[in-house]
C-alpha cells in the first residue's frame, strides 16, 4: 500500500451561534482553511464526518450547506461526506445530498490501496442525538470488509469505542448517545475480519485516540467548538498518514496554528483465531 494522507474534519455546525458553537464564523475560517490545506498539506482526500449545520429550517439549512460545500469544492483532492444527526433535522438525506452536490454514506472508495468505508450512522437517529446503522447497511459493510484484501478504514459520525466522557460538557450526562447504538455488531464484524485497521468518528467534539486488537479508534475534534473558553472558533482538524503498517495521527488547531498532539501506531492485525 502506498502512503495515503487524509485530512478529517467534523462538527462544523455552521449557521447561527449556539452555546459554544459560533456557527456564524465557520464560512470565513473554512475559506482560509481550505486554501491552507491545498497549499501546505496536500492530502489525498478530505473527509467531513457530519454535523455541518446548526439547523434552522429547510430553506436556511439548504443555503448554508450550499455555501459550505462551495468552499470545500475548492479542494484539490476528493471530498467525501457522511451525515451527522443535526444534518437531517429539517432536510431529508436526498435534499442534503442535492445541497452539497455529493452522496452521503454508505460508500466505498479506494485510495492508493486503502479502502475507505463511509458509513451512515443516522439510520435511524436516536433521540435526536445518537445514531444507528440499519440492517441493510450492516450487510453492505460486512460484504465490503470481506470482499477484498485492502486495508480498510471505517468512518462514522457517532463513536464506536467506549471512550471516557467525564468532563465532556456535551456528552457526560448523555453518554449513551455519544456512541453508535448497535456498535457491538460493527465491532464484532471488525474482529471477524483481518483488514479493518482504523475507525474514525466525530460527534463527541474532542480528540481521542485508542487502540484495541490492532484497530485504531480516532475521534476528530469539532472544527468550531470553543468550549466556551476560546474567543473565536479554532478550526480544529485531524491529519492521518497511513503507510504500510504504521499510522500517524496529528490533531491540529488552525487559528491559532498549533499542533495539539501526534500519535504513532503500528496497526498490524493478528490473524483469525
Amino acid at each position: 500500500m502506498k502512503a495515503t494522507r487524509l485530512v478529517v474534519i467534523g462538527d462544523l455546525h455552521a449557521g447561527p451561534d449556539r452555546s459554544s458553537l459560533r456557527g456564524s464564523l465557520v464560512k470565513g475560517l473554512l475559506s482560509e482553511w481550505i486554501d491552507f490545506v491545498n497549499e501546505n498539506i496536500q492530502p489525498d482526500a478530505i473527509v467531513d464526518l457530519g454535523d455541518r449545520l446548526n439547523p434552522v429550517d429547510r430553506e436556511s439549512d439548504t443555503r448554508t450547506l450550499r455555501e459550505i460545500s462551495g468552499i470545500l469544492a475548492r479542494s484539490r483532492c476528493p471530498m467525501y461526506y457522511i451525515p451527522g444527526n443535526h444534518d437531517l433535522d429539517n432536510l431529508t438525506q436526498e435534499e442534503h445530498e442535492r445541497a452539497i452536490g455529493s452522496k452521503l454514506g454508505n460508500r466505498s472508495v479506494v485510495l492508493k490501496g486503502l479502502r475507505l468505508l463511509l458509513l451512515n450512522t443516522q439510520d435511524p437517529i436516536v433521540q435526536g442525538v445518537g445514531g444507528m446503522v440499519s440492517d441493510e447497511a450492516l450487510r453492505w459493510l460486512e460484504k465490503e470488509i470481506v470482499a477484498s484484501s485492502e486495508k480498510k478504514v471505517v468512518f462514522t459520525h457517532q463513536a464506536l469505542d467506549e471512550q471516557p466522557l467525564k468532563r465532556n460538557v456535551h456528552f457526560e450526562s448523555i453518554e449513551n448517545l455519544a456512541y453508535v447504538e448497535n456498535k457491538r455488531e460493527l465491532l464484532q464484524m471488525f474482529e471477524r475480519g483481518e483488514n479493518v485497521i482504523a475507525a474514525i468518528n466525530g460527534h463527541v467534539h474532542w480528540p481521542s485516540i485508542a487502540s484495541e486488537n490492532g484497530i485504531l479508534y480516532v475521534s476528530v475534534p469539532s472544527f468550531t467548538d470553543t468550549w466556551n473558553q476560546l474567543s473565536s472558533i479554532p478550526g480544529s482538524f485531524t491529519l492521518i498518514d497511513f503507510s504500510g503498517e504504521e499510522v500517524i495521527v496529528e490533531n491540529h488547531m488552525f487559528r491559532p496554528s498549533i499542533l495539539m498532539g501526534r500519535f504513532r501506531k503500528n496497526v498490524k492485525r493478528r490473524g483469525k483465531r
